[in-house]
């Protein structure tokens, strides 16, 4: 279909690509409402992410077991929105381009990406098999996208073990550095000028708040060495001992949230590559090969390396007699499919989805507040100043974004017009 005409008059078009003969003040306000409600909902969404956080951080399992469980739940989630959605259209509804994929930094993908929730063509089975594992000639994107997903998830929690939640939640919010990065390599996107300056100050935000050994060592962790070394023999050695172990964990953690900032980076043109599949195709094929390959191999290989493996294998399971370690577990895939069903929601609704996006940014001091809150960590001063760094890189970084946008919407808004 040719590109709609401008708003000319009366005529305006709205967002299901229909003709709306509405006053222009009528439909100015439903679209307002529109957006604010679309940016309460990206909000509730980014504050159910950092509880979900907190709760991941909460469960006392180790991280592979968590996942391989979260990975069974939530497939059975998957073929239950399946079922529904083909039970939708089967009546006669319209699920078709109702869930748009977004990237990180909340940017829309393609319009190819808004396919329909299988279509009746081919019978019954096919419907069912591009509901569930999308087209065929996608399959190898969806494939790599639900590795590099896994990856993402893996460090991510493995983050969250050795560091305090909003440190983490911190590291990982550099990840939009990383997709321009790869856009510019694999898409051939331009990057903004101010580029350069986001780099710098998010680099500087991650040496305050990560602590490198040429600085001071964080109150947190040398408060901690000291409550260990207190009924040592040996204090004065004791804490040096104990002082190190903890930077080390701390130094493994910010590690993998680092790690896990490349991979978010990277999923969104992976996701851009995959344009076309349904979005019950994109979740469904990462729990799958979450639950039935990629996790089990990750088990069989910690095995194999860790001599300890086994033993904390089988303190997990046996922790999995506590009912309350189900409840948490089961909150985590619950929480998990909320918070992606409010994003989606709030940025079909939203006028501007880059300025929207930058309500996710309130994950990281809602995610210092549980830190606070329920583990008992608070943030230092020169901490706060790495965090309050990398919060204005991220906005500067959202808001050129914006900027760039809404020159190039302009510019092809021109071109139509000379075109006409």
């Amino acid at each position: 279909r040719s590109p709609p005409p401008p708003q000319i008059e009366k005529t305006i078009l709205d967002k299901t690509g229909t003709f709306d003969m509405a006053e222009p003040s009528t439909s100015a306000l439903l679209t307002g409402s529109r957006h604010v409600e679309g940016v309460a909902l990206i909000t509730s969404a980014a504050l159910l992410f950092g509880i979900l956080a907190a709760v991941v951080k909460s469960v006392a399992l180790p991280t592979l077991l968590k996942m391989q469980i979260r990975s069974l739940l939530e497939w059975l989630i998957c073929l239950a929105a399946a079922a529904f959605c083909r039970e939708t259209r089967r009546r006669g509804g319209d699920t078709g381009a109702a869930m748009r994929v977004y990237d990180n930094s909340g940017a829309e993908a393609p319009p190819s990406t808004f396919a329909k929730c299988g279509g009746g063509e081919g019978g019954e089975r096919e419907a069912w098999a591009k509901l569930l594992f999308g087209p065929r000639e996608l399959s190898g994107w969806l494939v790599l996208r639900a590795f590099l997903y896994w990856c993402f998830l893996c460090c991510w929690w493995l983050a969250l073990e050795a560091m305090p939640l909003g440190d983490a939640t911190t590291v990982v919010y550099i990840a939009p550095v990383f997709t321009a990065l790869f856009a510019r390599l694999f898409l051939a996107e331009r990057m903004h000028a101010s580029f350069a300056l986001v780099v710098l100050i998010d680099a500087a935000g991650l040496l305050l708040l990560t602590r490198p050994s040429f600085l001071p060592c964080p109150p947190r962790i040398c408060a901690a060495a000291s409550d260990a070394a207190a009924t040592a023999s040996a204090p004065s050695a004791a804490t040096a001992t104990a002082t190190a172990a903890a930077a080390t964990e701390y130094a493994y953690g910010a590690g993998a949230a680092l790690v896990a900032a490349v991979v978010a980076g990277l999923l969104p043109v992976c996701t851009n590559k995959s344009g076309g599949a349904p979005w019950t195709a994109v979740n469904h094929v990462s729990c799958v090969l979450s639950a039935f390959v990629f996790t089990p191999l990750a088990l069989v290989g910690w095995v194999v390396a860790d001599a300890g493996a086994a033993g904390q294998l089988a303190d997990g399971v046996a922790a999995l007699r506590s009912p309350l370690q189900w409840a948490l577990l089961a909150t985590i895939s619950a929480v998990s499919s909320a918070g992606l069903a409010l994003q989606t929601l709030g940025y079909q609704r939203v006028r501007d989805v880059a300025s929207a996006s930058l309500m996710n940014i309130l994950e990281i001091p809602f995610s210092y507040g549980l830190q606070a809150l329920l583990f008992h960590e608070p943030l230092e001063p020169l901490g706060l100043g790495g965090v309050g760094l990398i919060a204005c890189a991220t906005v500067l970084n959202l808001t050129a974004r914006v900027r760039h946008s809404r020159a190039d919407a302009e510019r092809a808004q021109r071109e139509n017009l000379v075109c006409v």
